[in-house]
C-alpha cells in the first residue's frame, strides 16, 4: 500500500504525540532514539494541542497501512524582496522502522507541491552538518546549500 500525506487534526494528535516524542528525544541523525514510552507521548500532546491552536504552522503525516511513519512541520513567511510566499521545513522525521524507505522524500515532495500550489518563491531548511542522510536526501530533491549564509537566533 502507498503512503499517504495527511494534515494534524485533534483526532490524531494521539498518533502524532508518539512521533513527535521520537523527533524531540533522539539525536539529529536519528542515533541513540530511546523507546517512546506512553508517558514521552503523552508529553508532547500539550506541544501538539498548542500547535493546532496557534495556526503559525501545520503539521503533516505519513501514513502506511494505518500506521503513523513520519512527519514534517512546515510554516509559511513572506519575500519581501520577491513579493511572494516562502515555505519553511521546520522539521522532518521518519520513525527508526520506516527509514530509508523514501517517507523524508515523500514528505518534502508534498512540500513542494504546496509550494507551488501557493506560487511560494522558495522552500527552505536547515539541517546539522553532521546529518548527512539528510543533506544527501536535501541535494537529491534539488535542495541547494547557500555558502555564506549563517543562521542567527535569540533565544526568548
Amino acid at each position: 500500500m502507498g503512503i499517504e500525506i495527511v494534515a494534524l487534526e485533534a483526532s490524531l494528535v494521539a498518533k502524532a504525540s508518539r512521533m513527535v516524542s521520537g523527533y524531540l528525544f533522539s539525536s539529529s541523525n536519528g542515533t541513540d532514539e530511546p523507546a517512546v514510552t506512553p508517558e514521552l507521548a503523552q508529553s508532547c500532546v500539550p506541544l501538539l494541542e498548542r500547535l493546532l491552536s496557534s495556526g503559525l504552522a501545520e503539521l503533516y503525516m505519513a501514513v502506511q497501512d494505518g500506521q503513523h511513519i513520519g512527519f514534517m512541520l512546515l510554516s509559511w513567511s513572506f519575500s519581501m524582496s520577491k513579493g511572494r510566499p516562502v515555505l519553511r521545513v521546520e522539521a522532518l522525521y521518519t520513525s527508526p522502522d520506516y527509514r530509508n524507505q523514501g517517507i523524508g522524500k515523500k514528505l518534502l515532495q508534498y512540500a513542494v507541491g504546496l509550494a507551488r500550489t501557493k506560487q511560494a518563491v522558495r522552500l527552505q531548511l536547515e539541517t546539522d552538518e553532521t546529518n548527512v542522510p539528510a543533506r544527501v536526501l536535501y541535494e537529491d530533491l534539488g535542495f541547494e546549500k547557500i555558502e555564506g549564509k549563517g543562521v542567527y537566533m535569540l533565544f526568548l
